[in-house]
């Protein structure tokens, strides 16, 4: 009797030490996880790639804007004839179709291309200062609350504007 006490006490002993052990542990790792987060919006707008591609699609739709300016000029003119306004007419309609379909697609492939670039970065970043996790939101709108003191968005900004233009 006094042998199965003993060995029911060592195995409540064994038990309650694990327990322990375990809740230690988990304390410990949850104490050593990094998490903190970015606004997304100020990330993808400032980013130098962002700024740059903006510049070439803005100078692609000028030149098309242009184009559909004069179109619309020579359809406005008193001197043109009824065939020729029905042409131009013509072409102002399908100028202005490749120009949305210009934006839409300019729009989409380049924010995909930057997105790509700011995550490849924003990993890297995330080793470099041993965070676990990086929430990006824009102005805090899916965050209820966060401090501000784990708002990374400068530095992150500052990391892949330095990594993009090679001086990382």
């Amino acid at each position: 009797m006094v042998k199965t006490k003993t060995n029911l006490l060592l195995t409540i002993f064994i038990v309650l030490t694990i327990i322990f052990n375990t809740f230690s542990a988990l304390k410990f790792f949850e104490q050593n996880k990094k998490i903190v987060y970015v606004d997304n919006l100020k990330i993808f707008e400032k980013f130098n790639m962002t700024i740059e591609m903006k510049k070439i699609g803005d100078k692609e739709f000028n030149i098309q804007k242009l184009r559909i300016d004069s179109l619309f000029s020579k359809v406005q003119s008193p001197l043109i004839s009824n065939d020729d306004k029905e042409l131009t007419m013509q072409q102002l309609i399908q100028a202005k179709d490749e120009l949305e379909k210009f934006n839409k697609k300019f729009a989409y492939e380049e924010s995909s291309k930057i997105w790509i670039r700011i995550k490849s970065y924003s990993s890297e970043f995330a080793k470099e200062n041993g965070y676990n996790l990086i929430i990006g939101s824009e102005n805090k709108t899916n965050i209820l609350f966060a401090d501000e003191e784990i708002d990374v968005t400068t530095d992150l900004l500052t990391y892949i504007n330095k990594k993009y233009e090679g001086l990382k």
